[in-house]
């Protein structure tokens, strides 16, 4: 029998859901399509990115880094909240 490993990007995922919910619930804007991400407490500039669109990740937002670190980088970044609740489904 082949071993056989596989890796699954998570982060890009979680995004994924979060824009499909967004979408669902009345938002206009698809954020897989736009720099954006999902961070930490955004109004507080505190926390980190959790998860990131493709077109963030061009100017080179990586997940792990800090909200204003982000921002810098990337300027046009929109950051959304986690949502916790995705855990009790």
């Amino acid at each position: 029998m082949t071993r056989a490993i596989l890796h699954v990007d998570v982060n890009s995922a979680y995004l994924s859901w979060t824009a499909v919910e967004m979408l669902k619930n009345g938002y206009a804007e698809d954020i897989r399509v736009i720099e954006s991400a999902i961070a930490g407490d955004t109004e507080k500039r505190h926390g980190i990115i959790l998860a990131k669109s493709v077109p963030a990740k061009r100017p080179g937002v990586p997940t792990a880094m800090t909200i204003g670190e982000a921002r810098r980088r990337c300027p046009e970044l929109k950051d959304f909240p986690p949502d916790h609740r995705q855990n009790e489904k």
